[in-house]
């Protein structure tokens, strides 16, 4: 692991400051006062708000005649908190009853707005395609490739505003109105389309907050500003939707962060799309009951227990490369892979043997395929170069997902390798950590966690501050953990002790370290109170011997 130290630190030096300057932020601008959400919406391109404006103006004339309008979104956590979010703002504050919301099922239906998604929600509301009643469509996170399938829609006559922040092919699909914008998730454009329609629901700000954590986005500008705002609501009047999952994954009191976002409520709302089918989670994102919630929270969290066992096996099966001659892209496809799974696990792939993944779940004449990257490549732009083999293709420079004849695999995973070598440069396959600033160990203290508490929201585009320390005497190294899979270290140096944890190292070389080494340490900030005291722990990313 490389690792790649940005700034050392010099007598006198801000550590704050510091680290501001090393990310290119000025310390005067609005990072550490971030406007409120009215100001940043104000920020937002002129575009994106005629087409908001234009959403509006449909919609109005959707409700004054009386129309069936439907919402259409996606089975992730995204969009899922995007359909909760403009459902609330049509259905409960402006109280119009004529509206209703679908969510595909990825085993029947496939990735976002496709013909079996509208045939089966035109038959869930008892609609017909081709009949005389004219509905307007809202989609969700997902239509900003469907050509076809909006054409269809609008060649029956129906109306359609498409809201999506997916990557743009070279075609549009016809829709009255397309409020497109790729700096932020879908549910931040349910939002904004909502807060334009007169919505003034704070829980509103909290789904679209939760998405923009789960979907990656940077927190920066506009998503800055709603996640800061969001976490305020969550720590102060959570959606009971939200507050009964993380009492049900076992979130104790606390401060809620975008750790509990990303890594415990987020997974969870998509683990029943990825088991069985996501409209769970949107009812739970819906419900206000307590009782009610408590028992989806419950079978939710259940549910996430069964996707992680399965996770594990399929990851098991698709682990096995040669470490040794390791291709610039890993392909995995089997039969026996769960299609709702395959994400996680390339995400794991890619993780671990620090390449673009590619796992395919294989069927009768087909295959599903989800891809995960690393940074510096630009999965969905290489993939496009293989276009017309796909029967669909959708995602992001880190994440793709597509569909395949089941004979055309052994030619895409040819040709895709053979690109690869030029395509991909060897340095992007190089894993490595970003280290903000390297430290005398004994500038760590409860003053300096306090102070980076300023740079909250940390999370993609802002990540955690980073710290390296070196020659850090070792005064103990125990294992801990259920499997006594992670390394407890004690330090001590300049007449004080700290305390960093290792997880999941049992198995890495620090394994070997012992009492009276000294060693090089990377790690991040953490704050531990116990019995009253409040104490700083280091979270270690990486450890050498000096």
């Amino acid at each position: 692991m490389k690792w790649n130290i940005r700034r050392e630190y010099k007598e006198g030096d801000d550590i704050i400051s510091a680290i501001l300057d090393i990310r290119g932020i000025a310390a005067d601008g609005t990072f550490l006062n971030p406007p409120n959400i009215s100001e940043a919406f104000n920020l937002l391109p002129q575009e994106l708000r005629d087409s908001l404006q234009k959403a509006v103006e449909l919609v109005n004339s959707a409700v004054k005649e009386g129309k069936r309008i439907l919402i259409h979104g996606d089975y992730d956590a995204d969009g899922i908190s995007a359909t909760a979010i403009l459902y609330n703002a049509l259905s409960k504050e402006m109280g119009y009853k004529n509206v209703f919301h679908f969510i595909p099922n990825r085993f029947d239906h496939g990735y976002g707005l496709s013909e079996k998604s509208i045939l089966a929600f035109f038959n869930k509301i008892g609609a017909v395609l081709s009949g005389d009643e004219k509905i307007l469509i809202i989609t969700v996170d997902c239509g900003i490739t469907a050509v076809d399938e909006i054409r269809k829609l609008k060649d029956h006559g129906h109306s359609v505003v498409l809201t999506d922040h997916h990557q743009k092919s070279h075609k549009l699909p016809p829709a009255d109105v397309i409020v497109w914008y790729d700096k932020v998730v879908g549910a931040s454009l349910a939002l904004l389309l909502a807060k334009v329609l007169g919505s003034k629901d704070p829980h509103m700000i909290a789904l679209a907050s939760l998405a923009t954590v789960t979907d990656l986005q940077p927190l920066l500008g506009f998503n800055r500003s709603l996640v800061k705002r969001g976490l305020e609501i969550l720590n102060s009047n959570p959606p009971v939707g939200i507050k009964k999952l993380l009492q049900a994954a076992g979130k104790g009191a606390g401060e809620i962060t975008t750790y509990d976002l990303g890594w415990i409520v987020g997974p969870r709302l998509n683990s029943s799309g990825r088991i069985l089918d996501a409209t769970e989670s949107l009812n739970l994102l819906l419900e206000e009951d307590e009782a009610a919630a408590e028992n989806l929270a419950v079978k939710l969290n259940d549910i996430n227990l069964q996707r992680q066992d399965k996770t594990i096996e399929m990851y098991d099966l698709a682990a096995g490369v040669d470490e040794n001659a390791l291709p610039k892209i890993i392909f995995s496809a089997r039969p026996d892979y769960h299609e709702g799974i395959i994400g996680l696990v390339a995400a794991r792939l890619s993780q671990k043997y620090f390449r673009p993944s590619v796992v395919v779940a294989l069927f009768d004449d087909h295959g599903k395929g989800s891809v995960r990257s690393v940074p510096g490549v630009d999965i969905i732009s290489f993939l496009r170069n293989f276009e017309d083999m796909f029967d669909s293709l959708g995602g992001h420079p880190m994440a793709a997902g597509f569909t395949i004849k089941k004979e055309l695999l052994p030619e895409l995973e040819k040709k895709a390798l053979e690109l690869a070598s030029s395509y991909i440069p060897d340095e992007a396959l190089v894993p490595y950590l970003d280290v903000d600033i390297k430290i005398p160990i004994d500038l760590v203290s409860l003053e300096l966690l306090n102070r980076l508490d300023a740079l909250k929201p940390f999370g993609l585009g802002n990540e955690e501050p980073v710290f390296m320390s070196e020659k850090v005497g070792i005064t103990d190294v125990s294992r801990v953990g259920r499997d006594s899979q992670h390394l407890l270290f004690k330090f001590y140096d300049s007449g004080k002790y700290h305390k960093g944890i290792f997880f999941n190292a049992a198995d890495k070389e620090a394994s070997g370290l012992r009492f009276g080494d000294k060693a090089d340490i990377v790690y991040t900030l953490k704050k531990n109170e116990y019995n009253g005291n409040t104490f700083v722990d280091l979270f270690i990313k990486d450890i050498r011997k000096s």
